[in-house]
Formats: structure tokens, C-alpha cells, sequence
């Protein structure tokens, strides 16, 4: 089925697009020290995503995590040296947390498919993907800025496991590192924070209308609001 893209989303510039000028060197010496310094940088990132003030849906889902979005880690080579980001752990509970609140009842479930067996009363099953994480660090930009992209694919099942559709949210988030080498990673972390928190927003704000698309919630359902945001510690 072809996939819906939230218009936000299709005439939203990507902030994370390389620029095209020449790079400033105060920038460069920093990062590359950051990651090569030890090697590998790792973090786990954290994110607290604030339970939306919306109106609940009446409806019971199930949502299905997998092994892969749980434990799920972003590896790659950056300016000589490795970067791990964890953030299976910070993604799930984030996700978990904004169904709760979104919905009368969540009901974690092995697959997606039975879900009916489970519960009668479900209406659909919820699969989130995290398709694409990316990160621009200030010698990517000639800026002093961290900025992390996060695109999320949400799949849609009828309890019988029957693929309803799928669409995606993306997130971001920056975080300015001060020009310190220290406050790279710090500042790449808290980047990654505001960005799942960006993408649970768009999430709890736009998906009413996109499930009434495709059929997983009827029109006449309760509308939601936009969900009120905190600082990220």
C-alpha cells in the first residue's frame, strides 16, 4: 500500500543537510579529538518524553517491540574514530510511555499477529521502526551545534496480523557543545534526547488522523491535543 507521509513532515527542510560552504577550522580540532581521543565514544541515550496532555482514545491496541528496537544501537565511523549510541532502551520506554497515554488500554504482545486470541477487544496492533538515525557534529557544519535526526516507521496490523498500512515520524533535536572537546558528547547525548522527544510529540499530535486513515480508529473518536513539552533534564 503506498505510504503516508504527515505534511509536516514532506515540507519540512531537513536540518541536518550538509551545507555547502567551506568548514570553519575552530570546529574541527575539537570534534576530532572528541572521537578519537579513546577510540569508540559511547553513551546510552536518555530521553524523558512528558506524558501528552491529550484526550485518550477509546480504544485497546497492541503494540509489538522487537528484539532489534529494543537492544537497538547506531554504530558507525566518524572522523577516524567509532561511535555507539544505544537507544533501544530510551526509544521503547518512550514509545510504551506515549501509548499509554494515548489509549484506553496497551497490551504488549509476542507478534503481530493473534491479537485478537489476546484480547478480544483490540483493535489493531502498533510495530515501531527506527529507520534512520543521523548526526551532524560542528566540524560537519563550521558551527559550534550537535543535531540528530531521528525517522521512526510506525506499522499498523489488524489483530489478525494483516498489514493495515505504515507511516513515519521523524524527530530532531541540537545541542550547542560550547566549543570544549569535554562537552562533545554530552552535548551529542542531549541532542539524541530532544530528538526521540521532537518524534513522540509528532507522534501523540498526528496520529489520530492518521489511524482514522487507515481505518484502526473511527472518526467519531475522541480528538487529542497538543501534548504540553518540558525541558529535557
Amino acid at each position: 500500500m503506498a505510504r503516508m507521509t504527515p505534511t509536516s513532515e514532506r515540507h519540512r527542510q531537513d536540518p541536518l543537510q550538509r551545507p555547502s560552504h567551506a568548514w570553519s577550522r575552530a570546529w574541527v580540532a575539537p570534534v576530532l579529538l572528541l572521537l578519537t581521543a579513546c577510540g569508540t565514544t559511547q553513551f546510552e541515550a536518555q530521553t524523558v518524553i512528558p506524558p501528552p496532555l491529550i484526550t485518550q482514545i477509546p480504544v485497546v491496541v497492541g503494540v509489538h517491540i522487537t528484539p532489534e528496537f529494543r537492544d537497538q544501537v547506531h554504530r558507525e565511523e566518524r572522523d577516524g574514530g567509532d561511535v555507539e549510541i544505544a537507544v533501544g532502551k530510551a526509544q521503547t520506554a518512550g514509545f510504551l510511555r506515549l501509548l499509554t497515554a494515548m489509549f484506553t488500554r496497551v497490551v504488549q504482545v509476542p507478534s503481530v499477529a493473534g491479537g485478537a486470541a489476546i484480547d478480544p477487544q483490540m483493535r489493531g496492533v502498533l510495530e515501531p521502526v527506527l529507520e534512520e538515525f543521523s548526526f551532524i557534529t560542528p566540524s560537519d557544519t563550521g558551527t559550534s551545534l550537535y543535531a540528530v535526526s531521528l525517522k521512526y516507521r510506525v506499522n499498523a496490523y489488524r489483530p489478525s496480523g494483516e498489514l493495515i498500512d505504515s507511516w513515519t515520524f521523524t524527530g530532531y533535536g541540537a545541542e550547542p557543545s560550547l566549543g570544549l572537546p569535554t562537552q562533545g558528547k554530552p552535548a551529542l547525548q542531549r541532542a539524541t534526547a530532544l530528538a526521540m522527544r521532537d518524534a513522540g510529540t509528532k507522534l501523540a499530535v498526528e496520529f489520530r488522523e492518521q489511524a482514522i486513515v487507515r481505518g484502526l480508529i473511527e472518526a467519531g473518536a475522541p480528538a487529542t491535543v497538543a501534548p504540553e513539552l518540558q525541558p529535557v533534564p
